[in-house]
């Protein structure tokens, strides 16, 4: 949905909710300030138009009462009808709710898609480390104590195929977000973004540029999932998850100007999304039985 304001006496727009809400953030407009969207009849403030409620709280302190006279409303019969965002299908017309406006963020089915590329590298990786190298840690057996446990699984990380596996592991995972960089530029998707239903595009809904799309992979690596590491993947992914939540938008995705489609998730993909968690661990077991 995009909205119009009166600023300083002219009509400007049209903007996004997120344009609003840096404008209110900036000073630029207030909670006072006229806005007009469609299926309003007449100019009203930010602070009485529902759709802009996610938004309103996002204000410096209130400017003087005083205002000009708003400018003519936009004539309905040349108003084109706008898109969210050019390429999605445009909302039922009816009641204006907030959720029109702002697209559900869906942190977890993000997380999860995330994991799920990491869990097939690592099992890409290790099938292809381990099965040639003597390095194996198994399970605790039937009658290991704990202790004995963490004797043999740290006897077991002292040796060279240890290390070896590790800087593969290390080198595998900046490769793969040099591909998953080249597969959002080309596919707009990874095999675990592709298996939730997600799709990453530019703001106009065109496909995202080689060089963002690979900043983008790496932003996310770094301050994302923290390289993967303790502690610095749980501040990550906490950090992440509150401005996901709170804005809409995660930190790479407003810096580079792309945003993520989420349809919601039917039980067909969820049952498929678990059956290919579960095919994944079943390729790990094999080689630690």
């Amino acid at each position: 949905m995009d909205f119009y304001l009166s600023l300083g006496g002219e009509k400007a727009g049209p903007f996004s909710i997120f344009k609003v809400g840096e404008l209110l953030e900036s000073g630029e407009a207030t909670p006072d300030t006229l806005a007009w969207h469609r299926g309003l009849d007449e100019w009203r403030p930010i602070h009485e138009i529902p759709a802009l409620e996610a938004v309103r709280e996002r204000s410096l302190p209130p400017s003087p009462p005083e205002r000009p006279s708003p400018p003519p409303l936009p004539d309905p019969a040349h108003f084109p009808p706008q898109e969210p965002f050019p390429g999605a299908p445009l909302p039922e017309v009816g009641p204006v709710v907030v959720s029109a406006a702002v697209a559900p963020s869906r942190p977890f089915v993000r997380f999860w898609a995330r994991m799920f590329d990491f869990t097939l590298v690592y099992t890409l990786v290790s099938g292809a480390i381990l099965q040639s190298a003597d390095f194996v840690i198994k399970p605790p057996q039937p009658g290991e104590g704990t202790a004995e446990f963490f004797a043999r699984y740290f006897e077991e990380l002292s040796k060279p195929e240890a290390m070896l596996f590790a800087r593969t592991f290390l080198l595998s995972l900046v490769g793969w977000h040099a591909l998953e960089g080249i597969l959002v530029h080309l596919f707009g998707a990874t095999p675990g973004k592709a298996l939730f239903g997600l799709k990453v595009k530019a703001l106009d809904g065109t496909r995202v540029p080689l060089l963002p799309s690979l900043g983008r992979s790496f932003y996310a690596y770094v301050l994302g999932v923290g390289f993967y590491q303790f502690p610095f993947i749980l501040i990550g992914m906490v950090f992440s998850f509150f401005r996901l939540t709170s804005t809409g938008q995660c930190l790479w995705d407003q810096h580079l100007k792309t945003r993520v489609e989420q349809p919601p998730l039917g039980p067909a993909r969820i049952v498929l999304a678990i059956c290919a968690f579960f095919v994944l661990l079943i390729l790990q077991s094999v080689r630690i039985s």
